[in-house]
């Protein structure tokens, strides 16, 4: 298993508890905006995740009380005069398909909805405050708003983009709209997210995995196209994977299954 690196400057990556990474955001002086470092540690974390067969699910959240993400850098996009690496940090760009938990621990705006639009649960501590800003300065906002629509009302979206600062949506009103999944005390918001983790870590990576590409890429179709979508990862998966049959017979036999791990 990969183990706790010390070689990013803007982010921490840890190995939290067994087959579970904790992705933090690391720049709490800044409300963990993101910089062009940032996103390109984001991204080889992402990898990590993504090709270490022992990580079964990450958790991304930020470092501090303040905030989980403020989104972009402005004053350092504003102080170099251009954006030289404008890839988000998330995983949708970085072909993750291993379950994400994003534990949102305090504001989060901007390009820090991307996590918060690309994971598969989403947790926040009553702390947490959900606003965007790019309209105001100068941004259109688009990205996050499509990955958002696939969580919440449009009405919703709109509010976040048009009324900017005005519109921000607190943690109960997010749970009610279904942006996220449950909003719990602050100091136990790494502890849920870690429960969640180790319950997901016990179920079969493939069929995890299979699901989740089911699912998100259904999305990106109508219905009738969607479900085609997902027949065809039931079929592959009950054609060419053990864990099948060895879920249904582990079930039977009343014992703990043998997952295989590739």
């Amino acid at each position: 298993m990969t183990s706790s690196s010390n070689e990013f400057e803007t982010i921490l990556f840890e190995i939290e508890a067994e087959h579970t990474a904790v992705i933090t955001m690391n720049r709490p002086e800044r409300l963990n905006a993101s910089t062009d470092q940032m996103r390109t540690e984001l991204g080889q974390a992402w990898a990590i995740v993504r090709e270490d067969p022992a990580i079964r699910v990450a958790i991304i959240t930020g470092a501090g009380d303040r905030a989980f993400s403020a989104g972009q850098d402005v004053k350092a996009t504003a102080a170099q005069g251009k954006t030289r690496n404008k890839v988000p940090g998330s995983r949708a760009h970085h072909d993750i398909f291993k379950p994400v938990i994003c534990a949102v621990n305090g504001l989060v705006t901007g390009g820090g909805l991307h996590h918060v639009a690309e994971s598969d649960l989403v947790i926040c501590s009553e702390k947490a405050r959900f606003l965007d800003t790019h309209c105001a300065v100068g941004n259109v906002f688009a990205l996050e708003a499509i990955g958002l629509t696939r969580k919440m009302p449009l009405a919703m979206v709109m509010q976040l983009g048009l009324l900017t600062r005005k519109g921000e949506i607190s943690p109960e009103r997010a749970y009610q709209v279904g942006l996220v999944n449950e909003v719990v005390p602050h100091e136990e918001l790494m502890p849920r997210a870690l429960e969640m983790a180790a319950h997901i870590t016990t179920l079969s990576p493939a069929t995890v995995q299979a699901s989740l590409k089911a699912i998100w890429k259904s999305l990106d179709v109508g219905l009738k196209p969607g479900l085609d979508v997902g027949w065809r990862y039931i079929l592959h998966h009950q054609q060419n994977h053990p864990d099948y049959l060895e879920g249904m017979k582990a079930f039977s036999e009343k014992r703990s299954p043998n997952w295989t791990v590739e």
